[in-house]
């Protein structure tokens, strides 16, 4: 694809606390606009050359072309490098900016950033010695859920990477599956079984585990609604039935009132028999609920 494609792409702005983040995403926006400019801001700005060879007075050696002597493909080479400062440029705030105006080149450019952001040598050294020792200590937190355990592992390796320590894909899956909470035990041993974790990537280990997540919450979701359902269903016939002896109880005073004291005295378990009966209801359906509960839980 050719560089005018790209150049409706958004330069990467660069944040200081977010300078690894920028780095990454800057060397991508580079290398999408022009291979080549990758070279430059590691080796430094295209110097056209020519070959001398030896005489009598002097050894074979090179020297600088000048200006009239660049073929069209050196002056495309070195074209580059006012390009490469001017994205780098453009990246940066007011501040920032400042910072590099008096560089020479955009490796100097590239090089000043890294060391304004990063630290020094013995800073960036200290740095990767905490961020292993995040890692070794790295645990699940209280009541997090497994895609914040994975983000957040996920970051803390991507950190490391950018402090030249890698690690490899068997050791990092085994680190991920050992500090998932116990109630992933069952699925972190059928992943350890099943597959080659030197082979699955990260990413596929989490989907295996996001996947069996999401079929135990639908689970629990449809055997909630069913419970909700049954609760429902016997809290509608204990009103109705409530109803129903509410309105016999009327009738019976309207046809017989004279009588209708003698018949509540007569019968003293009638009201006790209905009220017995909707505690039965109620005591059903804490029964039902409760067996849903636990069936979850063993099944989870």
């Amino acid at each position: 694809m050719s560089t005018t494609k790209y150049e409706s792409m958004k330069i990467p702005i660069l944040k200081k606390s977010e300078y690894p983040t920028w780095r990454v995403k800057m060397l991508m926006y580079l290398e999408a606009m022009d291979p080549d400019y990758l070279d430059r801001i590691r080796d430094g700005p295209y110097i056209p050359t020519k070959f001398i060879e030896r005489t009598d007075d002097a050894p074979e050696h090179y020297v600088v072309m000048a200006k009239s002597e660049w073929t069209p493909e050196e002056k495309a080479h070195v074209l580059r490098e006012p390009k490469i400062k001017n994205i780098l440029h453009n990246s940066l705030d007011v501040v920032m900016s400042n910072r590099v105006i008096a560089c020479k080149s955009s490796k100097e450019i590239w090089d000043t950033l890294e060391t304004q952001c990063q630290g020094s040598a013995s800073v960036k050294k200290n740095r990767r010695a905490l961020l292993i020792q995040e890692y070794e200590q790295f645990d699940a937190r209280p009541d997090e859920s497994l895609t914040d355990l994975y983000d957040r592992f996920l970051t803390l390796l991507n950190s490391l990477s950018l402090v030249d320590k890698e690690y490899e894909t068997e050791d990092s899956n085994t680190k991920f599956l050992r500090d998932l909470p116990e109630e992933w035990d069952t699925q972190t041993s059928i992943i350890r079984h099943q597959y080659d974790l030197n082979t699955v990537s990260l990413d596929e280990v989490y989907g295996m585990l996001r996947t069996h997540d999401l079929q135990v919450q639908q689970r629990k979701n449809k055997k909630s609604s069913k419970a909700k359902s049954i609760a429902l269903n016997v809290e509608a016939k204990s009103k109705g039935k409530a109803m129903e002896v509410s309105r016999r109880k009327t009738r019976t005073v309207e046809s017989d009132p004279d009588d209708s004291s003698s018949d509540t005295d007569g019968n003293p378990d009638a009201n006790s028999d209905d009220d017995s009966s909707d505690s039965d209801m109620e005591e059903m359906v804490v029964m039902i609920v409760r067996g849903l509960q636990k069936d979850e839980v063993q099944k989870g």
